[in-house]
């Protein structure tokens, strides 16, 4: 089964750099409070979006700026990639990009209010975990004052905005304090996600269920970070955790056996990373640099050794070759039915993220809470 046709790609979603402000606990990018030292450090060029637009310009619906590893807000190139996207006569898509709005001054988070202007259904969300107290103790090293002047400098500038929020012990109870300042600072909508990053590579080895915590090194300290206590603001996939351990014995047999139903295939969509290879969502790019003996990096590596490492690369190959090349034509789909151990493996994202007994992401299912400001307003 093909996954995608070039006349088919409806979304794409951008990992721009590599780079970022923060160093997040739980992020891919983040080892022992630091960067991993594997990470290179690099960005797409303005040239890198020709080739990743100009193919599939006239039927994009939405081009997404939210990556595995990399805040857009850092990048030298990011803002004249966006004007050449934004100013392309035949992009009549949406654009939403995701930040931790800790970085850049005023002026520049005007200055993308203007750029974005021209469609309203343009959207900046804001990661924020918390309040002045709280944010930081997940987002390492952002500015919470920083992060109110830019995101105010957005709004009032016309900008379109989401203020996006980790639910953790340490926030759970400012939530409603949270929903009246963005609401007072001019957000649309506030998304409360419940998080399953509590589980892990050691998890999976160890056959675990979720935890309620981990140990949390930065920097400058090391504590606890621990899931919400309220029911609601816990992640829906922890009973279903338990009960893969109940059903299968372990997550390796319960991946490998999983039905595997793509939430990517059916919109589109498809993945651009910060060397511009194209990957088919998000989840599968994301263990490309994660630290220590990690399956999902090796599962990576081990399709990149097969096929070399510039098959699905847009600075060697066209946009079409690279869908009509026998992964994307053939194996990345049959791999939904085979094994991990196979020589195209089952990878351990598609099964983790789109098994039909295990809800992952916190962006899908009931692992968000969206709340629309504008009408609760009006309430």
């Amino acid at each position: 089964m093909h996954y995608l046709n070039l006349d088919e790609v409806r979304d794409i979603q951008i990992d721009h750099n590599s780079d970022c402000n923060l160093r997040c606990p739980q992020c891919a990018r983040t080892y022992k409070g630091g960067t991993i030292p594997e990470l290179p450090i690099t960005e797409l060029t303005v040239e890198d979006y020709h080739k990743i637009i100009e193919p599939v310009v006239k039927h994009l619906e939405r081009i997404n700026f939210c990556g595995n590893y990399g805040e857009v807000g850092v990048s030298k190139t990011f803002m004249p990639a966006l004007e050449y996207i934004v100013n392309h006569k035949d992009f009549n898509g949406r654009i939403i990009i995701n930040t931790n709005g800790s970085v850049r001054n005023a002026d520049w988070w005007t200055q993308l209010a203007k750029i974005l202007g021209n469609n309203p259904n343009n959207k900046v969300a804001f990661s924020i975990d918390g309040l002045e107290d709280t944010n930081h103790k997940y987002r390492v090293n952002a500015k919470w004052k920083l992060i109110m002047n830019n995101a105010k400098a957005f709004i009032d500038a016309g900008g379109n905005a989401r203020w996006d929020y980790l639910v953790f012990g340490h926030n759970e109870h400012q939530v409603d304090e949270a929903k009246n300042i963005a609401q007072s600072i001019g957000f649309n909508n506030i998304r409360f996600k419940l998080t399953s990053r509590f589980i892990d590579e050691l998890n999976y080895q160890e056959n675990k269920d979720i935890n309620d915590s981990k140990k949390v090194t930065t920097r400058k300290s090391k504590y606890v970070l621990e899931l919400a206590k309220e029911n609601k603001f816990r992640p829906k996939s922890l009973e279903q955790g338990k009960n893969i351990i109940d059903k299968y014995g372990s997550w390796e047999k319960y991946f490998d056996s999983t039905v595997i139903k793509c939430k990517a295939k059916p919109i589109g969509k498809l993945f651009v990373d910060f060397h511009s290879r194209v990957w088919p969502c998000n989840w599968v790019a994301s263990g490309m640099y994660h630290f220590g003996k990690n399956k999902q990096q090796s599962e990576l590596h081990k399709i990149l050794d097969y096929y070399g490492w510039d098959f699905n690369s847009l600075r060697h190959n066209s946009f079409d070759k690279i869908l009509t090349h026998e992964y994307f034509k053939e194996s990345f789909c049959s791999s939904w039915k085979g094994k991990q151990s196979d020589a195209i493996p089952r990878l351990t994202a598609c099964a983790r993220t789109c098994g039909e007994e295990y809800e992952f992401s916190s962006v899908y299912g009931k692992n968000k809470i969206d709340i629309n400001l504008k009408e609760t307003m009006n309430v």
